[in-house]
């Protein structure tokens, strides 16, 4: 296997800051600032992947830095839903590209035949988004059709990327792996506050999952095995 390049050591540092910025003016109810600071997370990780991203293959490097993008929308338009619910069903639309976009880089690189424990990572999967949905579906009304779509492609996102297991480098396996569990968890703990009941310190558990989850995807694409771009002669 060939090494990844190693990316800037300061991003990491740099990253983590913006989320804590972040995280302290939702704390203390500056939502007039967290229309600057919000954004700047996703875009500071666009950039730093548009940047370190070249070595990919491209139509890797184009999926993932279209599926940041339309992270970074869905991040805006969640933050005028209370104007109008239409920035919500937009901003799930945007989510709900940016998994499909996720869901091909991964499943570009699937490993076949089908690593072990995948029909029970499935299982597991639906299992828990059916659960979550049972006890949300009273509660969504007309967002029900658009909300079962999105809770099939976000489930499809993660099962891809466990699909991945053996196919790509260890560390890029479990990376990708654990940041679509995160995100997964994000987007309940957005679901159960938004629908169910109010999640104590829900916008800290939020944004700190969904940080964490995006940045380990972007690690974890960039990080892998670069001879799964080329062909073997013949």
């Amino acid at each position: 296997m060939s090494k990844a390049k190693r990316k800037p050591a300061y991003f990491l540092p740099f990253f983590a800051l913006l989320v804590i910025l972040d995280l302290w003016v939702g704390g203390i109810g500056e939502e007039g600032l967290r229309h600057y600071t919000k954004p700047l997370i996703l875009f500071s990780l666009i950039m730093y992947f548009a940047i370190n991203g070249r070595t990919l293959g491209k139509r890797t490097y184009n999926l993932t830095l279209m599926a940041l993008i339309f992270s970074w929308l869905g991040d805006v338009f969640l933050m005028y839903e209370s104007i109008s619910s239409n920035y919500f069903i937009i901003g799930l639309a945007s989510f709900l590209t940016a998994h499909f976009l996720y869901s091909i880089v991964f499943f570009r690189h699937r490993n076949t035949p089908v690593p072990s424990n995948f029909w029970v990572v499935f299982i597991l999967l639906l299992l828990y988004g059916s659960i979550l949905f049972y006890l949300l579906k009273a509660q969504l009304g007309a967002l029900l059709v658009p909300v079962i779509l999105y809770v099939i492609m976000i489930l499809m996102m993660a099962l891809l990327a466990y699909g991945r297991k053996g196919k790509v480098n260890q560390q890029s396996y479990t990376w990708v792996f654990i940041g679509a569990l995160f995100f997964i968890a994000s987007d309940s703990f957005l679901a159960i506050d938004k629908f169910l009941v109010t999640v104590p310190y829900g916008h800290f558990l939020v944004m700190v999952t969904y940080a964490i989850a995006q940045f380990l995807i972007t690690e974890g694409i960039l990080n892998q095995d670069e001879t799964i771009y080329t062909r073997k002669k013949t």
